[in-house]
């Protein structure tokens, strides 16, 4: 039940006009956290549709029914006006009580106020008082409770006694709420147990206190916020520090979005983290693909550079535990997200940063440094008689090694693999690196880095075997033969499962079985939706051999075929007549269903040695795409002899990547028409890539010159939101469903539509459950996938309505963020019946 506490009175205020009032009460209930600052403008405008003054001297004043999503939290403050405030000529309000509520839990403390409304002594009692816990005892409908004032210090400032949580004491959940809590204010903070002292906003310090549950510990502050640094840490610790009691607030008050887990997350055995890359769940032995040894140097010279860069270290993997917390929270709920938010704590420890800074001075280098400071606090850790905190050690050595890999040299060992199926963990995997894979030898993928759309994503995809990425440089320390579980829809790698784990991941394993083989069994009828619209699903391909794969798979065409992949891994480029016996072959192969050949994509992550291409600072802002066909027109004007050849065997289509202005299509356009001449082929359809973000705001022009769009979703991605998709920090906040990149197609279906083409995706989120759902609901009338992935994503479509799906893609575009998006994606899964 909502609780008044005296940090949300205020006693003894003045104003000289209702407006002003309203506006004090309101920026109350900003400050303590339970409102948005516009939640204010609507306490006004409520003023004027309704009355609040109740009588003797009390007034309500809250927001519109259109503000509560403006409300962070359900609750209320009082403030008092000893001298009264007109309210509207009504009467003069001394004691007003603002409400924020998006619930009805603050009902009950307006029902102890109605009881003040009849006594007229103790409305003037409240309206005079200098006694928050009147106020407060009051509203709460109980008696008020003495507190024990704050002891004063010796050298200033004050200290409370309070009890460690029961039963486990200050271990990892309750240090992170505390530490939170601490580094609110500016006083230093301690902690006294057993005859030791810890600074309370040091997580590695007060762990190790080694503090049992029930044991009395006494907080003291110094500093000129000393006396609400002990209010705010004494309601802290009456509220459990998030042990049993109310879950820890996130800084500045606002509570954590409710979550309901997607994927069920109740294994045994230890999870490690991740984000899911490709669905399907694999259990057997760990093998690493890439050992790695991290080495330092002992010294450097430059203290000044090496303190920048143990900063920065700092600062990356901290937002990247960051993302690892919000994307766990989503799926498993707050409980089993908390240890990433004590991840964070460890990381952003004063003790240990002000130490590794001291080194640095000293003249040892940032990757010393940091290594030393937490291996010896990991050593003191380890050391505790109690099991739970010297556990806390593996943790804080995981945490650090995430910073070291930041700061070290990484010397990678020779990549092998056993004679026997594995899982396996890797840094990363690059696309060369799939000729290394077997897949019969790889029950699934996991990795330390990347996201949704990076390159083990993709693979993983093709392969059709679960992958997990973003799981931690800890996965390396994995032994090789040790058992585990992979499971991709989850996200996590579970070590050492129980026999109840592998139990539970082979029935899920049969399960998915069977519906492979019933979407195997329907792979050849379309994909029409329950009420009639038809979404095709084409396939993204690479080779010649490929094409048959495709139509073996039940794919409607070939979507995309990266004509690149003849240019790879190879010391000179292929000729004309190379490159027409690949085209030819794959446009028999589909035997009259159409083939989209993408020119030559080369640059950005994609290089080719034999070209000689100058280095660039940023490639993927420099010559790829159709920006290095322009350069090397001789490579363009072959590779068009080639397609157009063979486009007299069958359907074809010609689309030009990485267009960003109309003057660039323009002039593909031309030497395509010029080329077709010299052939003597019939003309064929063109259109382009929408990858960057000036190709949707210009889609309205562009559309006029071609027969079709195909959005690239992994670039777009990536330039929409300035994110890298490989970037070893922001790679997982990379996705392809993340409202601003669906608002990107949403402007592009449109202009589409108004010239009367069509709009087809090509990238991996089509095929992406979520984002397959929500592009179709947009009015992307193409998805290509990977090959493995037709029959799975046709059956999808098969299994929900279009209006569901535009219904999800509207409130999809209103969503904040890409996790959002996919927690609805999941509801409508559920009421369909196809999210179990």
């Amino acid at each position: 039940m909502l609780r008044l506490r005296r940090t949300h009175v205020r006693l003894g205020q003045a104003a000289t006009s209702q407006t002003e009032a309203i506006r004090l009460v309101g920026q109350t209930l900003v400050d303590v956290g339970f409102v948005e600052p516009g939640y204010i403008d609507s306490m006004l405008r409520r003023e004027k549709v309704s009355a609040t003054y109740l009588g003797h001297g009390i007034a309500i004043p809250h927001g519109t029914p259109d503000a509560r999503e403006m409300v962070k939290q359900t609750g209320v403050v009082v403030v008092q006006f000893p001298r009264g405030v007109d309210w509207g000529g009504e009467g003069h309000a001394r004691l007003v009580v603002g409400i924020a509520a998006r619930s009805d839990e603050h009902l009950q403390v307006l029902a102890n106020l109605t009881g003040v409304l009849g006594d007229a002594a103790k409305s003037e009692e409240l309206a005079r008082t200098t006694d928050e816990d009147l106020v407060v005892a009051t509203l709460n409908g109980a008696p008020a409770r003495a507190e024990h004032a704050p002891a004063p210090l010796s050298g200033g400032g004050c200290s409370i006694e309070v009890t460690s949580p029961v039963p486990h004491g200050l271990h990892a959940r309750p240090s992170t709420v505390l530490v939170e809590v601490a580094k609110r204010f500016r006083s230093e903070i301690f902690v006294k147990y057993d005859g030791r002292t810890a600074n309370a906003k040091s997580m590695v310090t007060l762990l190790s206190l080694g503090a049992r549950g029930g044991a009395t510990l006494i907080v003291g502050a110094v500093g000129d916020d000393a006396p609400t640094a002990i209010a705010a840490i004494r309601e802290a610790f009456e509220e459990g520090l998030g042990e049993g009691g109310a879950a820890p607030s996130r800084p500045g008050g606002a509570p954590e979005p409710v979550a309901v887990p997607a994927v069920r997350l109740d294994y045994e055995g230890t999870l490690v983290a991740g984000i899911s890359a490709s669905p399907g769940i694999a259990a057997g032995p760990l093998w690493a693909f890439q050992h790695e040894r991290l080495e330092v140097e002992e010294r450097a010279p430059d203290a000044v550079r090496e303190r920048e860069r143990l900063d920065r270290a700092l600062a990356s993997a901290t937002a990247d535990l960051h993302n690892l917390y919000k994307e766990f929270f989503k799926k498993a709920g707050a409980a089993r997200a908390a240890i990433f938010k004590a991840h964070q704590e460890l990381l952003d420890d004063p003790d240990m940063v002000t130490e590794a800074h001291q080194h640095i001075d000293a003249g040892a280098s940032a990757g010393w440094a940091w290594r030393t400071v937490y291996e010896a606090r990991a050593d003191v850790l380890a050391r505790l008689a109690d099991p739970l905190l010297a556990a806390r050690a593996g943790d804080l050595r995981d945490v650090g090694r995430r910073v070291l890999r930041l700061l070290a040299d990484v010397v990678e060992g020779v990549a092998s693999l056993p004679d026997h199926p594995v899982v396996l963990l890797a840094e990363d995997l690059a696309p060369s690196d799939t000729a290394k894979l077997d897949p019969a030898m790889v029950l699934g993928l996991c990795t330390v880095g990347g996201g949704a759309t990076s390159h083990t994503a993709i693979i993983a995809r093709s392969l059709d075997i679960p992958a997990v990425v973003a799981a931690g440089p800890s996965v390396l320390d994995l032994q090789n033969g040790q058992e585990c579980i992979l499971d991709g829809n989850a996200g996590v790698l579970v070590v050492n499962p129980s026999a109840k784990d592998l139990e539970r991941a082979a029935t899920q394993r049969e399960r998915v079985r069977e519906q492979r083989e019933a979407e195997k069994l329907d792979r050849y009828k379309p994909a029409i939706t329950r009420d009639g619209r038809r979404v095709e699903v084409a396939a993204n391909i690479g080779s010649a051999k490929d094409a048959q794969m495709a139509v073996d798979a039940g794919g409607e065409g070939v979507g995309l075929m990266r004509t690149e992949f003849l240019f790879l891994q190879r010391d000179d480029p292929p000729g004309e007549d190379e490159q027409y016996e690949a085209y030819r072959t794959m446009v028999r192969a589909l035997n009259g269903l159409p083939i989209i050949l993408r020119t030559l994509d080369i640059g950005g992550d994609k290089q080719v040695p034999y070209l000689s291409l100058p280095a660039e600072a940023n490639p993927f802002l420099g010559v790829r795409g159709i920006r290095l066909c322009f350069e090397r027109e001789d490579l363009f004007r072959t590779q068009l002899r080639a397609i157009l050849r063979a486009s007299l065997e069958g359907p074809v289509r010609i689309m030009f990547p990485m267009v960003a202005t109309l003057a660039e299509l323009r002039r593909a356009k031309a030497i395509t028409e010029e080329v077709r001449r010299e052939v003597g082929a019939p003309p064929v359809e063109t259109g382009i890539m929408i990858e960057v973000p000036s190709a949707v705001l210009l889609a309205d022009q562009l559309a006029k010159e071609v027969s079709f769009f195909s959005i690239g979703t992994n670039d777009l991605t990536q330039y929409v939101l300035a994110m890298d998709r490989e970037h070893p920090v922001l790679a997982p906040q990379a996705d392809g469903v993340h409202p601003a990149v669906l608002r990107m197609v949403d402007l592009t279906v449109k202009a589409a539509r108004a010239a009367g083409i069509w709009v087809g995706a090509c990238g991996g989120v089509a095929g992406d459950p979520a984002g397959a759902m929500t592009l179709a609901g947009l009015g992307v009338t193409e998805l290509s996938v990977a090959i493995p992935t037709i029959p799975a994503i046709k059956a999808l479509l098969r299994s929900v309505s279009m209006a569901d799906l535009e219904g999800l893609a509207r409130r999809a575009l209103a969503c904040e963020n890409a996790s959002d998006v996919r927690t609805l994606v999941q509801g409508l899964l559920a009421r369909t019946g196809e999210g179990a």
